[in-house]
């Protein structure tokens, strides 16, 4: 079974936090692109918040898009 995308607005401020600390991103795309660069044991434990958002944990950030929802 394919999980449904999350539509999201990648341009926003996040955090992403891991077992090695926190990264502040200027962006939510950059920090989905740090979290992929993370060891597998790292990425299945992170997350990413959005400031002033979601909290997106791991299965929820493998299925983040951003671009425009379908009308």
């Amino acid at each position: 079974m394919v999980a449904d995308k999350i539509y999201v607005d990648a341009s926003q401020p996040a955090t992403l936090r891991h077992a090695g600390g926190s990264v502040e991103c200027p962006t939510l795309h950059e920090a989905v692109i740090a979290w992929r660069a993370l060891p597998d044991k790292d990425r299945h434990q992170a997350t990413i918040q959005v400031l002033g958002g979601p909290l997106y944990t791991a299965d929820e950030i493998d299925r983040l898009y951003h671009e425009p929802k379908p009308q």
